[in-house]
């Protein structure tokens, strides 16, 4: 049963039925018991009204019709001679009690009491069975009543808990009218206190849903904004490559067509990491990864770059450094910075990764020989698509986003420093690995 409504139901309403059965037993009983308790009063109180009478006993008169009579008066003398009997022609109790007992007479169990004077003895006795058929309809006139009242409960219980769940109807019907055009917090004015956590983690995941529906907007229109170049571009180059008055110019232009088809490449595939190293993405396939092994195939991967333009590519990773991550964003991370420090450094100048264990974390470093980033510059740079003024290397803008996005899904920090001899020094501090 998956119903809230249903399971709080069955139980108060099993709970409410059984307390009230147990309400009636116990009324019953207690009922039954007082009722004993006072009819045994009653036989006290009627044998002391009569200790005053015991010598004139013979001469009581007897009334003739007594059939409606619950009891059998019976008084002794000091002789053990019954001198009064209120109902003759009944069974006889010639047995003397004093005080209570229960007295077996024909197969039907009788309630008497004596009491001893200084005239005799006085005898009350009364049928068993007529006190427990009255104390029996003492109790029901009790106990139906209570019985009676269960359905009222029920209902009541059944209107309680529809209205204790009205706040979470109204947060369903709430979340129900939002839709990725509106995404606004839910209210929560005048809710129960236990609604509140659910209704503020709702409101948490519906602004984090906005944010990543800006982003992705955003991002669609600045993809768009930017494949329109290259796209453009590569449309210009087959009408030169068609236009081309001979085999000399068909080769230029076919060259300019494959270095065109290149760059739209390299966007396009920029565009899928950058999709992919999204900061909201999970991290599920997180692992404990050497940043050393990782920075390693970043250097593997732009080595031809970097021996195309006479450029001293090197590798400090002596000490073990582990990181908690994605194995392939952590490459892809370190590529991008190596690739960025080999394309803006100068032919014969170098670029240093250095991969060290920090106290408090690990920390990847990129330092180069190139012109260094400008202090206003530094923070527009990982921005999506934004290229520096006067930058003479072509790039899709995305190499330094694709990095921050990778770093905030690993919570880790980034920092552009200006290098000592020169150039620029970027250090990524990881935290340590759980």
């Amino acid at each position: 049963m998956k119903s809230i409504r249903a399971r709080l139901l069955i139980a108060l309403i099993i709970l409410v039925a059984l307390i009230s059965l147990l309400a009636a037993a116990v009324t019953y009983r207690r009922v039954a018991n007082e009722t004993s308790i006072l009819f045994d009063y009653q036989l006290r109180q009627m044998a002391l009204s009569l200790r005053s009478q015991i010598s004139l006993a013979p001469r009581i008169e007897v009334p003739p019709d007594q059939s409606d009579t619950d009891f059998v008066i019976q008084i002794w003398d000091l002789f053990g001679a019954r001198t009064y009997l209120s109902r003759p022609g009944l069974p006889m109790i010639n047995q003397i009690v004093l005080g209570y007992a229960n007295v077996s007479l024909r197969g039907e169990i009788w309630r008497a009491y004596g009491m001893q004077t200084a005239d005799g003895v006085i005898q009350i006795a009364q049928p068993l069975r007529v006190r427990e058929e009255l104390a029996r309809a003492a109790a029901e006139r009790v106990v139906i009543p209570l019985l009676l009242l269960l359905p009222i409960m029920i209902v009541a219980v059944a209107w309680i808990v529809r209205r204790g769940l009205e706040p979470l109807r109204y947060v369903t019907a709430e979340v129900q009218r939002r839709d990725m055009r509106s995404l606004t917090p839910l209210g929560s004015d005048n809710l129960p206190r236990e609604i509140e956590p659910l209704v503020a983690e709702l409101n948490r995941l519906l602004a984090r849903l906005h944010e990543a529906f800006d982003a992705q907007r955003a991002f669609i229109s600045d993809a768009a904004h930017e494949l329109r170049s290259p796209l453009t571009a590569l449309r210009l180059q087959l009408q030169l490559l068609d236009r081309a008055p001979d085999e000399a110019a068909r080769l230029e232009a076919r060259g300019r067509l494959g270095s065109a088809i290149e760059r739209a490449i390299h966007l396009a595939e920029q565009l899928l990491t950058l999709a992919r190293s999204d900061p909201q993405n999970t991290s599920s396939d997180f692992e404990t990864v050497d940043l050393a092994a990782a920075a390693a195939e970043a250097i593997k991967d732009t080595h031809d770059l970097a021996l195309a333009r006479s450029i001293d590519l090197s590798l400090d990773g002596a000490t073990k450094t582990s990181v908690w991550g994605d194995r392939e964003a952590l490459r892809t991370l370190a590529r991008n910075l190596v690739d960025n420090a080999v394309r803006y450094t100068p032919a014969g100048g170098s670029v240093q990764v250095r991969c060290r264990a920090m106290p408090d974390g690990e920390l990847l470093e990129v330092t180069d020989t190139g012109p260094g980033i400008a202090q206003a510059d530094r923070d527009r740079v990982f921005d999506r698509f934004y290229r520096r003024a006067q930058q003479q290397e072509s790039g899709t803008g995305l190499g330094l986003a694709i990095v921050k996005a990778i770093a905030e899904r690993h919570h880790a920090q980034i920092r552009l420093d200006d290098a000592p001899g020169g150039g620029l020094h970027v250090a990524v501090k990881f935290p340590p690995p759980p």
